[in-house]
């Protein structure tokens, strides 16, 4: 029954609240929970530790759950000062040990797997020819010429456009070409000024006739 206490209220209501954060996308809890397992794993190890070393005496379960309900039901405030307080302390003392230990896992992990590779087993679950298969995608050169071919038609043509709005925004903004403009519409408008004239003299000399002729 204390068995399932320690579950309950030790792994099932905090993993629910550290899924409810994450869920709700809540940072600074999800950071709290976070570090509320840190401290959670590690005062399991110590409870192996522990149990094996005092696990006989008295007051040692009666200890144990009173410090454990203190810790759930403030959790994960007081985890988070737990958290503080070590990684203040004693991770400059513990970190190269922990890191050292990872290392060895992993490389433990490598060869359990390269000689579980090396079985029957192995070879069965996954073969070296389907793993090379894997490791090596096969590509179609045709396909892949033609989109770099097409990738470098549209980056040419992208590149001509830009060119040319470029060079269309310097000759309408430069002087030279506000000069042009400006001599063009003069000789534009000159040359209608001298076409009304004309076209105003040739009215006035077909009038004079028609007021001379006699009746």
């Amino acid at each position: 029954m204390l068995r399932l206490v320690y579950i309950y209220y030790g792994t099932l209501l905090p993993g629910w609240s550290t899924l409810r954060a994450f869920g709700q996308g809540r940072r600074h809890f999800i950071v709290l929970w976070l570090k509320y397992w840190v401290i959670y794993a590690l005062l399991q190890a110590l409870g192996v530790l522990t149990d094996f070393l005092v696990g006989g005496l008295s007051f040692y379960a009666g200890l144990k759950f009173i410090l454990s309900v203190g810790l759930w039901f403030s959790a994960p405030y007081s985890t988070n000062h737990l958290f503080d307080l070590l990684d203040k302390h004693a991770m400059g003392i513990f970190g190269p040990l922990v890191e050292e230990g990872v290392r060895w896992h992993e490389e433990v992990n490598r060869n359990i797997c390269r000689n579980f590779m090396q079985t029957q087993l192995g070879a069965v679950i996954m073969p070296k020819d389907v793993d090379e298969q894997a490791s090596e995608p096969q590509i179609n050169n045709h396909l892949l010429k033609k989109e770099l071919s097409n990738l470098m038609a549209q980056i040419g043509k992208d590149e001509a456009g830009h060119r040319r709005q470029h060079e269309r925004s310097i000759r309408q903004y430069s002087p030279q070409y506000l000069q042009a403009a400006e001599m063009h519409r003069d000789s534009m408008h000159l040359s209608q000024r001298s076409g009304d004239q004309q076209q105003g003299g040739y009215k006035s000399s077909s009038a004079v006739p028609e007021a001379g002729h006699p009746k």
